[in-house]
C-alpha cells in the first residue's frame, strides 16, 4: 500500500467487514485510505470485538503460495514480478 500497490476494497455490512481484515489492518498500519463496498452478511458472519481478536503470528503461507500470490499482484497491478520482489525485499 505504501508503495502505490492497488488492492480490492474492502466489503463492509452495518459496521462489520466481511472481507478484508487483514487489507484494514494493514491500511491502519501506513495510514492509507482504502476503499470501502457494501456486502451482505451470511450465516457464517459473526460479529467480534477488536480488543477480543487474539493474533496468530505464525505464518500459514507457504513460499509456493506466496509466489503465486506475488504473481497475481503483479498481473493486477500490471508491474513486472521483479518489482513485485523488490518492493517485498525492502
Amino acid at each position: 500500500m505504501s508503495h502505490g500497490i492497488k488492492f480490492d476494497d474492502i466489503k463492509i455490512c452495518d459496521n462489520l467487514i466481511i472481507d478484508g481484515h487483514h487489507r484494514y489492518l494493514s491500511s491502519l498500519i501506513v495510514d492509507f485510505n482504502i476503499g470501502q463496498v457494501f456486502s451482505h452478511k451470511t450465516s457464517a458472519t459473526k460479529s467480534v470485538e477488536w480488543n477480543a481478536v487474539e493474533f496468530d503470528e505464525n505464518d500459514w503461507d507457504t513460499p509456493s503460495k506466496i509466489s503465486h500470490l506475488n504473481a497475481q499482484d503483479a498481473i493486477y497491478n500490471g508491474l513486472d514480478i521483479e518489482v513485485v520482489k523488490q518492493i517485498i525485499s525492502g
